[in-house]
């Protein structure tokens, strides 16, 4: 004769929706880190564009910059400090690109870039004077790269 638990079945249950979720957060967890691809910017790299994302000359950054003054767009004598339009966002490492009006990441944030966003010229406000720290366009002199902020970013 045998007895059966009406607990052991409750039991299995909870087991087996458990071991679910376990499976459902682990594979959360192991897609969270992967490659964020923002417009005309290769994987693991923070873009910036003469204008236009992808009709103008570029740069691309895979490490932060503190210093724009010895970066020139590619294949161009334009250098990058005071003349960042657009910018595009492929962190393979979930990082924001953070843009600073001076070098050393000093003088305030001029705008951010969330992984696998970007932002175009127009959506930065400008005055038409480049490096006098009033607007967004034709301003960043630095990027430093973070780990998710509670800033807003575009």
């Amino acid at each position: 004769m045998s007895t059966t638990h009406p607990k052991s079945g409750l039991r299995r249950k909870f087991a087996a929706v458990a071991g679910a979720t376990a499976l459902l957060v682990g594979g959360g967890i192991a897609t969270a880190s992967t490659a964020s691809a923002g417009p005309n910017c290769a994987s693991g790299y923070h873009c910036v564009f003469y204008s236009g994302i992808g009709t103008s000359a570029g740069h691309a950054f895979y490490n932060s910059d503190p210093d724009f003054t010895d970066n020139y767009f590619d294949g161009t004598s334009s250098n990058i400090n005071d003349n960042v339009w657009s910018a595009s966002n492929s962190s393979s490492g979930g990082y924001e690109s953070h843009y600073y009006y001076d070098t050393n990441y000093s003088g305030g944030l001029v705008f951010c870039v969330n992984p696998g966003s970007a932002v175009n010229y127009d959506r930065l406000s400008d005055d038409g004077v480049k490096g006098n720290h009033i607007g967004q366009r034709d301003e960043a002199s630095s990027l430093l790269m973070r780990p998710s902020t509670t800033i807003s970013c575009f």
